[in-house]
């Protein structure tokens, strides 16, 4: 079962998020979480096929959560969700998959699923190496 795994401080905007990508993605696993630092160790313990990640954050932000993701699982699609406009050129030099900008739609939250959620991963790509 694919994993998708959703960090957003805004407890709103996370719960939008979490009803929205189960609704395109029934078949998934999803957990949803207020910051970078809980993400990264729910990925560490459950593995994970899609991050979807609000960029600022208490404790880790997006960028450093991407950054510390691209270290251990290179191609991992990883989307930052943000509303601070400076943010963008930093996530692509960091690697990220695709940058959106708030507030999501509920048709861009469709095209994150269908993008970027594999069908059928392979289970390499269900783990994070932890080190």
């Amino acid at each position: 079962m694919a994993h998708i795994v959703i960090a957003d401080d805004e407890d709103d905007v996370r719960e939008f998020l979490l009803r929205a990508v189960r609704r395109y993605a029934p078949q998934a696993e999803v957990t949803a979480v207020a910051n970078g630092a809980v993400a990264l160790e729910i990925m560490h313990q459950s593995g994970c096929d899609l991050l979807i990640t609000d960029h600022r954050m208490p404790v880790m932000t997006g960028l450093e959560l991407l950054q510390a993701v691209r270290v251990l699982q290179p191609t991992l699609p990883v989307v930052i969700v943000s509303a601070d406009v400076t943010a963008e050129t930093a996530a692509v030099q960091a690697g990220v998959t695709a940058f959106f900008y708030k507030p999501l739609t509920i048709v861009q939250l469709r095209q994150i699923v269908e993008t970027w959620l594999p069908a059928h991963p392979p289970l390499s790509s269900r783990t994070v190496p932890s080190g």
